[in-house]
């Protein structure tokens, strides 16, 4: 960055940490995993149907009978059975009330099937009331089974299923955390192995990713398993599991060193949301495979044109966060630009245009696709999205006469609603293509306290750069960072400072205390960069401010 006397002052924005563009609730499954009635909990996977397993002399089977087996021997058998397809029933009716109600009348026969099927049914229905003296018991219950029985009652297909169905609702109430505390601390995952189930394991890996738990036990299981997983699981399996290690941030070589060996059967045989799944992943971690991107890059007419804007999205995504150009893929995404557009929620577009942007690709079709639809993009957008695509815009200098004037017209819900991160970037686009927004900047200055307090020194120093680029005054924001002054000095970088700095001498407001600091710093100053250096000394003879240190 060079800062000049001159009102066209050079700025480089940081690109956007990975988390601000994709949530993990952007993260889809398909249907196939979630194989909680009673056939599946009985039964082998389609997978164990299809093929032997490559590793069967690797393992040796435990010689006792399978859990599964146990209630089909018992004399309650057609008793379990009855009550299955009751639960399975009021399932599909999303009726999950009477569920509750039935095991309440038919609890003393309850088993371990009866259990798993219950909780699996129950994670389906979005309108279930947890605080419902019902779910609680009925969740007391099946903790306290679990904790005096152990996994041996509930057999390790039963148990992984459970624990999928408690990531699936987010569930952390008292006995939902003891039976996950139970499972991190168990051997399941070599259980698992040992039952060459693949999916389970990947279930279980989703549902502790989804619910924040680093479980050792099991991730270095699966980490010490990552070719066997590999040549066991299917690409959903391998998506959902590496997407549990990203999400985690737990390292794990062997895993994706072995994804990448296989990355022509992964992306050829996987569809385009394990693909993206997958690729999403590695880029979390910062991880470049060579293989596996390159697959990507010869199948890209394909995956973008069968996959979801979502998926096209988080793909881009990916590529734009490691850095490779990837032409093929962004020249399919402009060949779909116009549907991707219009099928793609807010999100999904602003993402695919921060790859754009990230890349410095100009995307002439996808672009103006987005400036067509710039009304309901930034009316049902949320503020970061929004920001996102801003960002992309000017980053790339394209003027986007509608979307620039649609955030006009939301000023008030966008900074109001917004997090200063959202804020600076909207008012660093503004400021980059010298676009005067009146609406907008006065809704920051309205704010001014808070976003100052509850930003970060980067997002003040772009806002005031944003500010001072537009030869706006804006009295209540320089004030308040002139109360933060001493923070602000501190804890910022060289050039966030000096953009502050710059701002403020632009703008002629002398601010004493901000100044102050930067003289009490000298000497880091001086050692850490001799452009900012330049652009403080600058600002202290634009304000004919005496700094002798």
């Amino acid at each position: 960055m060079i800062l000049t006397t001159s009102t066209n002052a050079a700025f480089v924005l940081h690109p956007f940490h990975s988390t601000t563009l994709l949530s993990t609730s952007n993260i889809q499954r398909t249907q196939n995993h979630n194989f909680f009635d009673l056939q599946s909990t009985l039964g082998l996977s389609r997978r164990q149907h299809q093929q032997p397993s490559p590793n069967q002399d690797r393992y040796q089977k435990p010689k006792r009978s399978s859990s599964a087996e146990k209630p089909l021997k018992s004399r309650n058998a057609a008793k379990v059975i009855e009550v299955n397809k009751k639960i399975v029933a009021l399932g599909k009716q999303q009726k999950w009330k009477d569920i509750l109600i039935l095991y309440q009348q038919e609890k003393n026969v309850f088993n371990n099937v009866n259990f798993a099927t219950t909780i699996s049914q129950i994670s389906r229905i979005r309108s279930v009331q947890r605080s419902d003296p019902l779910f609680q018991q009925f969740m007391e219950d099946l903790s306290s089974r679990l904790e005096t029985n152990g996994i041996e009652w509930m057999g390790t297909r039963g148990f992984a299923n459970i624990i999928h169905a408690l990531g699936k609702m987010k569930l952390k109430s008292l006995s939902a955390e003891k039976i996950l505390n139970f499972a991190s601390k168990s051997n399941i995952g070599k259980d698992l192995i040992l039952e060459r189930n693949p999916q389970g394991l990947a279930n279980i890996a989703w549902a502790f990713a989804k619910l924040d738990i680093k479980a050792p036990n099991f991730f270095n299981t699966m980490e010490e398993e990552g070719e066997w997983m590999m040549k066991e699981g299917n690409p959903q399996d391998t998506a959902n599991t590496a997407w549990a290690f990203a999400k985690l941030d737990i390292k794990a070589p062997n895993f994706f060193s072995a994804i990448d060996k296989q990355a022509d059967w992964l992306v050829k045989e996987g569809n385009p949301q394990d693909t993206a799944n997958t690729a999403w992943a590695f880029a979390r971690l910062d991880i470049k495979a060579t293989n596996f991107f390159n697959g990507i890059e010869e199948q890209a007419d394909w995956l973008v044109k069968e996959g979801s804007p979502q998926a096209t999205a988080n793909t881009a995504w990916a590529f734009a966060r490691l850095d490779i150009k990837a032409t093929n893929f962004f020249s399919a995404i402009e060949k779909q630009a116009e549907w991707l557009v219009k099928e793609g929620n807010q999100q999904d577009t602003a993402n695919t245009a921060w790859a754009f942007a990230r890349l410095d690709i100009k995307a002439t079709n996808f672009f103006n696709g987005i400036d067509k639809q710039a009304d309901w993009l930034v009316k049902e957008g949320s503020p970061q999205a929004t920001a996102n695509t801003a960002w992309a815009f000017a980053r790339l200098d394209i003027k986007a006469t509608n979307f620039f004037h649609a955030i006009e017209v939301q000023a008030e819900r966008l900074v109001k609603e917004g997090d200063p991160q959202a804020t600076a970037n909207t008012a660093w686009a503004f400021a980059k293509l010298d676009v005067k927004a009146t609406h907008f900047f006065n809704e920051i200055e309205d704010q001014a306290k808070w976003l100052v307090k509850e930003g970060n020194p980067q997002e003040v120093a772009n806002t005031a750069w944003a500010f001072a680029k537009l030869d706006i005054k804006a009295p209540n924001f320089f004030n308040a960072i002139e109360e933060r002054a001493e923070w602000l000095v501190k804890e910022g970088n060289q050039q966030e400072v000096a953009n502050i700095a710059w701002a403020l001498a632009k703008l002629d407001i002398k601010a004493p205390s901000l100044f102050n600091a930067i003289e009490e710093q000298a000497e880091w100053s001086k050692e850490e960069g001799s452009k900012d250096t330049a652009n403080n000394a600058w600002s202290f003879a634009r304000l004919d401010i005496m700094a002798p240190s």
